[in-house]
């Protein structure tokens, strides 16, 4: 089979190489970071959420341009900055943003998603994996009626196709999940979401390089890729330093930096870097511990329970590849939390918090590019955006079908390189 070279060491690379090692494929990963999974992968929600598939890019969301420039409150904040950068990629977010567009991505996202679930449940269950996961659903609270009845049209859309969205009441929800029932009273209701998930990315991912080791898979950290070296049109390797590593196939499966190294081969990736934040506590074991991740509408934030750690994420601020973080973005997520479990969420957890910040790779029509471009031995394995940890394993599965030539389980049109 010649040996497959896979750049980007993150969960959808690690998965798509454990992918390709339990076929009999040959697979080196380089990784430029001194571990997997240091970037996006690290801390992000957690949360494995096909109920979630519906891009950002929602009919109207041009209306909120002014808001999202000015205001620091804002769920999606534009720095100036980034505005140059976005120059080209801006108008076909805008214009995937048509509802019919969007819709279908809605639902084309559903289809990978519900299936990389069905895939990292197997994965899970064969291997005997620990990372902190849950199969408890997710819970989608509301503050206002009229929020409530919009969010209803998306999972009445969700349902028609298959995946379960119960809309309840405030009292129904703190059944559900009891600690939330301090705040009963200020929720107009929820939609509950049994078929999500929530997992540790990056306990999982440490645990798929283990495997990827134990399954004779190449695994090398400090390899910044330069450029990818081609001959005779072909890609033949990829540059590191002033060395060329040589392989048969190449993956590029590195989030944001996809577009730069795909460059040269004709692949057009409209991925830009959204940052997301997220705040990680570990509140006294005397408290209510939260079994159920929440989401919260009006706050557009996620409060995901992880073990005995509660993560709360969210926020989404095109500012390059800025990975400061921005005191204001995180005490909104302090804040936020707060609200949510007033009861648990003390001074000293609070200031015991662990931030981060971290770059989805988010591409302009919503959906992930998943195939090969022109070149016949160079694919692609990214841009999933603010559902990387809930695709991860799905995409690998479908990936690899392409590279093998194999019927797909599920339908790859929508995800192809080049669209």
């Amino acid at each position: 089979m010649g040996e497959t070279l896979i750049i980007g060491g993150g969960v959808v690379g690690l998965t798509t190489g454990l992918e390709l090692l339990s076929r009999g494929h040959r697979v080196r990963l380089v990784e430029a970071a001194q571990h997997e999974a240091l970037g996006t992968s690290f801390a992000n929600g957690g949360l494995l959420t096909p109920s979630m598939s519906d891009p950002w890019n929602s009919p109207g969301v041009h209306r909120h341009l002014l808001k999202f420039l000015i205001s620091s409150n804002s769920a999606l904040k534009i720095r100036f900055g980034a505005l140059p950068s976005l120059a080209t990629w801006g108008p076909h977010f805008l214009l995937n943003s048509i509802a019919s567009r969007h819709e279908a991505t809605t639902l084309a996202n559903l289809s990978l998603a519900a299936y990389s679930l069905q895939v990292l449940n197997r994965i899970e269950h064969d291997h005997s994996l620990s990372f902190d996961s849950a199969r408890t659903g997710t819970l989608k609270i509301f503050r206002s009626a009229e929020s409530l009845e919009t969010a209803g049209k998306l999972s009445g859309l969700l349902a028609n196709q298959g995946f379960a969205a119960e809309i309840i009441t405030a009292d129904r929800a703190a059944t559900l999940e009891p600690c939330l029932a301090p705040v009963r009273d200020q929720l107009a209701g929820a939609i509950y979401y049994p078929g999500d998930g929530s997992g540790d990315a990056h306990l999982f991912s440490r645990s798929i390089a283990s495997m990827f080791r134990q399954l004779g898979g190449v695994l090398e950290f400090n390899r910044t890729v330069s450029s990818i070296v081609t001959r005779g049109g072909m890609a033949v390797g990829v540059r590191v330093g002033d060395e060329v590593i040589v392989a048969d196939r190449i993956i590029i499966a590195t989030g944001t930096t996809s577009p730069g190294l795909a460059a040269n081969f004709k692949l057009k990736l409209r991925i830009k870097p959204v940052k997301g934040y997220s705040v990680t506590y570990t509140p006294s074991a005397s408290r209510c511990g939260p079994t159920l991740p929440v989401i919260d509408d009006a706050l557009h934030a996620a409060v995901t329970p992880l073990g005995n750690r509660l993560r709360v994420a969210g926020t989404a601020e095109f500012a390059g590849n800025d990975l400061r973080l921005d005191p204001k973005r995180v005490e909104n997520l302090s804040r936020l939390i707060k609200t949510i479990y007033p009861e648990i969420m003390d001074d000293d957890t609070l200031a015991r918090g662990q931030a981060w910040a971290g770059l989805r790779p988010v591409s302009a029509d919503g959906r992930p590019y998943i195939g090969r471009g022109e070149t016949p031995n160079l694919w692609v394995n990214t841009g999933h955006g603010h559902l990387g940890w809930t695709m991860a394993a799905g995409s690998a599965r479908l990936l690899a079908d392409l590279i093998e030539g194999r019927p797909t389980e599920i339908d790859a049109t929508p995800f192809r390189v080049g669209r």
